[in-house]
């Protein structure tokens, strides 16, 4: 009997702990990431992908290797790599931005990744393993530009500020290239080899989906997020010669 009534005794009070931890944790979590949803699909290429362009590296190939292939299209089973996925809208004027720190390097002759996305703020760290100079060019407007030329372990940090597509390239080596894409908050997604991102914790709103590509080009698509997930894809179709050439 004894046992019994003290078990009834603090049943009421383990549940309404219980209950207010649950508030709490409720409170502590706001509205907007307790709804969010999850943005993901595949970037896709309908035409026939040209042969990537080769180029010999001549004196530099002891360093670099013969010969330098170029990424600036990488095609498999149709799914498009290196294309960048960002939100921009109304609603997403009032979306956080994160700002973080990111790596260039230039190594063998190349740059890696071929790729970058960040947000706004955010701080790029450019370094050189090679054991010979660079020189680094950013084609910015609406950022800082940089072009500096780089000595063997040399390192440079640079900030953006502002959101833009912003093309890179080595001065003294005319095949390398790469791209920085700073984006205005931070839900952005880079495809990876097959094609695919995903968005995590879009809070519900109306928000305009862009898709990039160095070769292919932008694309967009206006969309609604609740708290469900929702699936965009974007397939680029054939593009002329002239503009895989570039």
């Amino acid at each position: 009997m004894i046992y019994f009534s003290g078990n009834k005794n603090r049943q009421p009070g383990i549940l309404l702990m219980r209950i207010a931890i649950c508030l709490i944790f409720l409170l502590m979590t706001p509205l907007n990431q307790a709804l969010a949803g999850t943005l993901s699909g595949q970037i896709t290429y309908s035409g026939k992908a040209p042969a990537a362009k080769i180029t010999k590296t001549g004196r530099y190939a002891k360093a670099c290797g013969p010969e330098i292939v170029s990424q600036s299209l990488i095609i498999e089973n149709k799914g498009v790599k290196n294309a960048v996925v960002w939100i921009t809208g109304k609603d997403a004027k009032k979306l956080d931005k994160t700002p973080g720190e990111y790596v260039l390097n230039q190594e063998n002759c190349r740059y890696s990744p071929h790729v970058i996305a960040m947000s706004v703020e955010s701080e790029l760290e450019i370094n050189s393993g090679d054991p010979f100079n660079h020189n680094i060019h950013t084609f910015s407007f609406d950022n800082d530009p940089i072009n500096i030329m780089f000595m063997p372990g040399m390192s440079h940090e640079q900030e953006f500020d502002e959101p833009e597509v912003i093309k890179v390239e080595c001065d003294l080596h005319g095949w390398m290239e790469a791209w920085i894409v700073v984006t205005a908050n931070s839900f952005f997604a880079t495809t990876g080899a097959d094609g695919t991102y995903e968005i995590p914790g879009l809070p519900p709103g109306k928000y305009t989906v862009n898709a990039w590509h160095e070769v292919l080009g932008t694309m967009t698509q206006k969309i609604k997020i609740a708290e469900d997930d929702l699936e965009v894809n974007f397939g680029f179709p054939k593009v002329s010669a002239e503009v895989l050439e570039k």
